[in-house]
């Protein structure tokens, strides 16, 4: 008994022998699992701080890409800004184009028409200058029948007394008078009262101071030469009164003072008859007339 109790206790030791090898073989593979776990922790922990730092890195990159998002998204902004400002004028230089283009229209439908109106004043420039000569063509018939040439704002080529050039005084304000205006005006002038004084005050002296006064009062004038067949000339006024026509006046007065109240008188002048006057306030008085026969007549206004 004693020996089976020795057996089963040797028994039971080569088993726990048996069992301690086993399990110390156990822990030695369980040892060199762990120790190749904890090899495979630190390689995985130094991948995941290579993680982790590549992470950090893809993040910086990250909020580095978001602040050029961010600026982009600004530049785009103001990118979009200056585009629609540039569409405002745009659209600003469209409408002037336009509104340029419909001025241009008009400019060009004001040249057409200009240009139709120059065309047709052209022909009627023609027209008109063609009606010229053929007036010009009877007036110059007319002087030679009448004797009469008339100049408007042209000096008379004469001189008088002690004057080298005849110069008019005329007044853009004078006007044409009706007869009783002329009348009234030649009755208060007093240039037929200056005394004759050959060589110094003469016929031409006297129409050109007359003519003077009468545009100075507003009425117009117009400064007579006079030839005779004996080629003496003189010089008087003419005026285009609006109820009586063409009427010519001499105011020559004498070389002595003579006592008439006025001398002015009233002359039919033409070619190849007498020159004749008559005094315009006789008083009783009368004018013996010279037979001095006219040759032309210059009317100089």
């Amino acid at each position: 008994m004693k020996k089976v109790l020795i057996a089963v206790v040797l028994l039971v030791l080569v088993g726990c022998a048996a069992a301690l090898v086993f399990t110390y073989q156990s822990l030695d593979t369980a040892k060199g699992e762990l120790q190749e776990t904890k090899t495979s922790l630190n390689e995985t922990q130094v991948k995941l701080q290579d993680t982790a730092k590549s992470l950090e890195e893809t993040q910086h990159e990250l909020l580095d890409t978001a602040k050029s998002l961010e600026d982009t998204q600004q530049s785009l902004e103001e990118t979009q800004q200056g585009l629609e400002e540039q569409k405002s004028q745009t659209e600003t230089y469209v409408q002037l184009y336009e509104s340029g283009l419909k001025e241009l229209q008009n400019r060009e439908d004001e040249i057409d028409t200009l240009t139709e109106k120059y065309t047709s004043s052209q022909q009627a420039n023609q027209d008109l200058q063609k009606t010229i000569d053929e007036i010009r063509s009877k007036i110059e018939l007319y002087e030679d029948t009448l004797g009469v040439k008339v100049f408007s704002g042209v000096m008379p080529p004469y001189g008088s007394g002690n004057v080298s050039s005849i110069i008019l005084t005329n007044q853009s304000t004078a006007e044409n008078p009706t007869w009783g205006n002329l009348q009234a005006f030649l009755k208060e002038d007093k240039t037929d009262k200056n005394i004759y004084v050959p060589g110094i005050y003469e016929c031409g002296n006297y129409a050109q101071e007359l003519h003077d006064n009468a545009e100075a009062k507003g009425i117009r004038a117009a400064f007579v030469t006079v030839h005779f067949l004996d080629e003496r000339p003189h010089a008087l006024n003419a005026f285009k009164t609006l109820d009586k026509g063409l009427v010519y006046i001499d105011v020559t007065g004498y070389t002595k003072p003579v006592y008439l109240a006025n001398l002015d008188k009233k002359v039919t002048l033409e070619k190849d008859k007498q020159y004749r006057s008559s005094l315009l306030f006789p008083d009783g008085w009368f004018l013996t007339q010279e037979k001095i026969i006219v040759k032309s007549i210059e009317i100089y206004w």
